[in-house]
C-alpha cells in the first residue's frame, strides 16, 4: 500500500465522526425498491446484479451519491481536472486541502475508475511524523497502461476517471480524527463517492465499467466497486486489481487500530460473513449475485510493500494470498483469476514494466486485454 506516485516523496485518538445522511431506514427503502424492480419492469439484461445492488444500498455504499458537485475545473492536454471545495469536509484530502479527479474521454464506450495508490496511516506517527500516506491530491501520472495517448494501452480507448490518493484510508474510510492535535479526514469514502459521481454524469451510457487500482487503489477497489454498483445498477463491473490484494493481518495490534479508526467495517452487508475476515470476501460475496463481476488479480509473490505493511513473512503472505483466493475461484470458476509473479516488487500498471513483463509466454499486457475481452487468454498465471 506505499505505492509512492512518481515524483512524489509517500512518506491518539480524541474524536471520531460517522457521516452518514441517509438513515438505514431509508437505505433499506431503497434496497426493497431496488429488488421489486428487478422482478418488475426491466428488460432482459436487467436485474443481473439486483441482489448486489439492494444489499450494498442498504449497507449504505450509496450514502454519498448525488451530494457533492465540483466547484470548479481546469483543463490539462487530454484530461479535464475536477475539484471539490473541502469547506463542507465531505470529500476531501486527508490534510483538509481539496480533492480532485480527472476526466479523459475515449471511444469505446467503455469506462475505467482508475485508483491511484500511495499508502496508507492510522495514527500520529504513520500519517504525520512517518508521513506513510499521500495527503494531497494530484493530477493524473500518465505512464505504463495509464498512458493513454500510447495505442498498446488495453485502455488506449477508454473513457476513463483518475481517482488520486489522498485520503490514508485506502478509499474506503469514514472518518474524521484527532491524532495528537492534528484534524485527521479518513474520508476516502466520500472520495470514492464523488468521483462515481463523475463516472456517472460524464459516461452515464457506459457499456461497460472497470474499476482499476494500484496498490491502496487495489484495496480500493472493493470499496470503488460496491459504490459504482449501487451508482450503476444495469451495467457490467469488472474489477482489475494491481497489487493491493484487501487482506489484512489480524495478528498485529495495527489491524485493529485501522479497523476502529477508519471505520472500514461499518458498511460490509450483514450478510457477507467473511467480510470482517478479509475484505477481498466482499467480491466473493459480489460474485454470488452479480453474474457480470469478474476480478483480476495481479502481484508479486513476495511483494516487499504489503508484506511490510502487515508484517508478514514470504510465506505467510503467499499462503494468505492463495488460500483465500484458491476458496473464492473454487466457488466461482472462470470468475477470478491471478497474475502472480516471483519476486519482490510492487504494482504493475502505471510503469514500463507492463509492456515487458511476461510469465510462461504470456505477457501481463496480452492477459490484460484478455481479461477486458472475456477471451480465452485470461488464466490463472502463477510463476
Amino acid at each position: 500500500m506505499a505505492y509512492r506516485t512518481p515524483g512524489t516523496d509517500a512518506g491518539t485518538e480524541a474524536r471520531m465522526t460517522n457521516r452518514r445522511p441517509m438513515s438505514r431506514f431509508v437505505a433499506c427503502a431503497l434496497a426493497i425498491a431496488l429488488t421489486a424492480a428487478a422482478c418488475g419492469d426491466r428488460d432482459a439484461t436487467s436485474g443481473f446484479a439486483a441482489r448486489a445492488t439492494a444489499e450494498l444500498q442498504a449497507s449504505g455504499y450509496g450514502d454519498y451519491l448525488g451530494i457533492q458537485q465540483p466547484s470548479r475545473s481546469a483543463p490539462r492536454p487530454g484530461w479535464t481536472d475536477l475539484f471539490f471545495d473541502a469547506a463542507p469536509e465531505q470529500a476531501i484530502c486527508m490534510d483538509g486541502s481539496d480533492f480532485q479527479v480527472s476526466v479523459r474521454h475515449g471511444t469505446s464506450g467503455r469506462a475505467v475508475l482508475y485508483l491511484q495508490g500511495g499508502g496508507a496511516c492510522w495514527d500520529h506517527d504513520t500519517c504525520w511524523v512517518d508521513r506513510l500516506a499521500l495527503v494531497r491530491a494530484n493530477g493524473p501520472i500518465e505512464g505504463g497502461a495509464l498512458k493513454l495517448d500510447d495505442p498498446a494501452s488495453p485502455f488506449h480507448d477508454d473513457d476513463v476517471v483518475y481517482v488520486p490518493y489522498c485520503d490514508g484510508s485506502v478509499f474506503g474510510g469514514d472518518a474524521t480524527v484527532d491524532y495528537d492535535g492534528v484534524r485527521t479526514f479518513h474520508h476516502g469514502l466520500w472520495n470514492t463517492s464523488v468521483a462515481v459521481d463523475v463516472l456517472r454524469r460524464e459516461f452515464p451510457d457506459a457499456k461497460q465499467i472497470v474499476v482499476a487500482g494500484s496498490s491502496a487503489g487495489g484495496f480500493g477497489n472493493v470499496p470503488a466497486y460496491a459504490v459504482t454498483r449501487v451508482a450503476f445498477p444495469d451495467t457490467p463491473i469488472l474489477v482489475f486489481n494491481d497489487s493491493g490484494p484487501a487482506i489484512e493481518n489480524h495478528a498485529v495490534p495495527a489491524a485493529a487500530e485501522r479497523a476502529r479508526r477508519w471505520q472500514l467495517d461499518a458498511r460490509y452487508p450483514a450478510s457477507c460473513a467473511d467480510c470482517r475476515r478479509q475484505a477481498f470476501y466482499l467480491l466473493d460475496w459480489a460474485m454470488e449475485r452479480d453474474s457480470s463481476l469478474r476480478v483480476a488479480l495481479y502481484g508479486y509473490q513476495r511483494d516487499r510493500v504489503i508484506m511490510g505493511f502487515f508484517e508478514l513473512d514470504a510465506a505467510a503472505y503467499l499462503d494468505l494470498v492463495l488460500s483465500m483466493t484458491d476458496e473464492i475461484r473454487a466457488r466461482h470458476p472462470g470468475r477470478l483469476e491471478r497474475y502472480l509473479v516471483a519476486g519482490s516488487g510492487h504494482t504493475t500498471l502505471l510503469y514500463r514494466q507492463f509492456y515487458e513483463q511476461s510469465v510462461d509466454g504470456v505477457a501481463i499486457a496480452d492477459w490484460t486485454r484478455a481479461f477486458l475481452d472475456g477471451s480465452d487468454g485470461w488464466r490463472d498465471v502463477i510463476e
